[in-house]
């Protein structure tokens, strides 16, 4: 028994397949995506040098700054008080590894974006780990601030805390950015894996 489809016959037991067509790379996505993986890796990295370089928080302008704005704002906090909690942060456990943390970070972000940008599909990892840390870091930045800010009138302890949280979602911006190349057919596309890059290499030296 056969059906008849305009002027083709088929037999019962074939099937119509549809042509695959090939996915075309788009080179711009995991460009793009470095580019911004770069950008904050030289963001987080000047955060853990300025981490390395300085023992305090602020500086004694930025302490009078910040405290004249705070009582502007009806806060009642001194600029010893703001030293205080300077103190309290830096010497503190967060403050003791934030730079190794935030370096590490910055060299993994670093990693991400060169090898997106040549189009290996490890700078997504990479990139990913770099933002995980980030975020993890600024988390845990938030927690050492509030604990350090315990003296401080609540609006105070709330900014120095909230700006913390600020940073940590700039971390898990990252972390969607660093997927995004995996999002699109044509983002994938144009990504390599290891093996790829491998089979590659072997074959040019062959020739």
């Amino acid at each position: 028994m056969s059906d008849e489809i305009g002027s083709v016959m088929m037999d019962v037991e074939e099937e119509l397949v549809m042509p695959e067509i090939p996915v075309r790379a788009n080179q711009s996505i995991p460009t793009v995506t470095a580019i911004i993986l770069l950008i904050g890796a030289m963001m987080v990295g000047y955060a853990a040098y300025s981490s390395f370089v300085s023992d305090e928080l602020f500086s004694e302008a930025d302490e009078a700054q910040l405290a004249e704005q705070f009582t502007d704002n009806q806060a009642d906090v001194t600029q010893e008080d703001l030293h205080q909690y300077d103190e309290q942060f830096s010497n503190s456990t967060y403050g003791k590894w934030s730079g190794l943390l935030f370096a590490t970070s910055a060299l993994c972000l670093l990693g991400g974006g060169i090898l997106l940008f040549r189009g290996d599909r490890r700078g997504i990892h990479s990139g990913l780990l770099g933002a995980l840390i980030l975020t993890i870091t600024n988390l845990w930045g938030s927690s050492a601030s509030e604990d350090a800010a315990m003296h401080l009138p609540e609006i105070a302890s709330m900014t120095l805390v909230t700006m913390y949280y600020i940073y940590a979602c700039c971390g898990l911006f990252c972390m969607t950015l660093a997927v995004m190349p995996m999002l699109f057919a044509s983002g994938r596309a144009a990504l390599t894996s290891p093996s790829t890059i491998l089979s590659i290499t072997s074959a040019s030296e062959e020739e």
